[in-house]
């Protein structure tokens, strides 16, 4: 253990930010009343917690203990997305948040790529992960971007100064 003992830590701290993730994901879909983003977040989140498990089971093959719990980043992350959610039960907004938690793991598994002392197969590993979860994330910019085309003001077509 002691020779994977920097690959098992960074892998227990993706695991932290993917629990914290599945759980941004589930206030998500609470919020949703569009069936088609539903499906997506309730797709996206069951994809994250088959990385969850692989991380897991990458753990304890190189002998460690996985995490089962978040990060405290994730759940100061979640009081905010509870109190928007309390007052106007907005799924622009959980959407934006799930979106920041997705960048924050994307990031923390690239600079873990980077780390010399974690050994070439657990880097190879978090390599695999980051294309599976940037692909998966993909289908969740769509409904992003269509809340945001119909929260758009139309210009007025009246008065051609206006807009």
């Amino acid at each position: 253990m002691a020779r994977y003992r920097a690959d098992i830590a960074a892998l227990n701290q993706i695991a932290g930010i993917l629990v914290d993730t599945r759980k941004l994901y589930a206030r998500a879909a609470r919020l949703s009343d569009h069936a088609d983003a539903l499906m997506r977040i309730e797709r996206t989140m069951g994809e994250r917690a088959e990385i969850l498990d692989d991380v897991r089971n990458r753990v304890r093959d190189l002998s460690g203990t996985p995490k089962d719990d978040g990060s405290v980043r994730g759940a100061a992350q979640m009081v905010f997305l509870d109190l928007r959610s309390v007052f106007d039960r907005d799924f622009q907004g959980a959407l934006a948040e799930v979106e920041r938690g997705e960048e924050h793991l994307r990031s923390e598994i690239r600079r873990n790529m980077r780390r010399d002392e974690l050994h070439a197969e657990t880097r190879a590993f978090l390599g695999v992960l980051l294309d599976r979860i940037v692909s998966s994330e993909m289908r969740l910019k769509a409904p992003r971007e269509e809340l945001d085309r119909s929260f758009r003001p139309t210009p007025d077509l009246r008065n051609p100064l206006r807009h």
